[in-house]
């Protein structure tokens, strides 16, 4: 009765013990999925800002996965059943226009680059008429 009895504490603690191990393995995947996706879909380019912080068991068997892109938390669901992550609609849409606001800062960039160099250019032009007017006026009083 005492083995039986041991036996069943021992086989507790180890089903204890492994359930753990499985949960920490689904967090890790979770993990994994969600930096996965914020680097290659999400913010291409940008891996470097990727931080995943927590994943935490949610409703129906998904996962909540937090983290710090670009200094902006992020939330997003991961479904170990069919290892698909998820982050939602509305952080696409708004990295659609932090991308619009991102190619306005360039277009004007290249536009005052344009303009800097188009003066060089003019500055270079008047030189180039000065110094042949000079050259053609030494040549007449020869």
């Amino acid at each position: 009765m005492k083995t039986l009895i041991v036996s069943v504490v021992i086989a507790l603690a180890a089903m204890v013990a492994f359930s753990g191990c499985s949960t920490e393995k689904a967090k890790n995947k979770a993990k994994e999925a969600a930096a996965k996706y914020w680097q290659d879909k999400a913010y291409p380019g940008k891996s470097f800002d990727v931080q995943v912080i927590e994943a935490e068991k949610a409703d129906d068997g998904m996962f909540r996965v937090k983290g710090i892109i670009d200094g902006e938390t992020r939330v997003g669901m991961f479904n170990p059943e069919t290892e698909n992550f998820s982050e939602g609609y509305y952080s696409l849409a708004h990295e659609r226009s932090k991308k619009i606001a991102e190619l306005e800062q360039e277009v004007k960039y290249w536009k005052e680059k344009s303009e800097g160099l188009e003066k060089e250019n003019y500055k270079l032009k008047v030189r180039m008429c000065k110094t042949d007017d000079s050259e053609s006026g030494a040549k007449k009083n020869n």
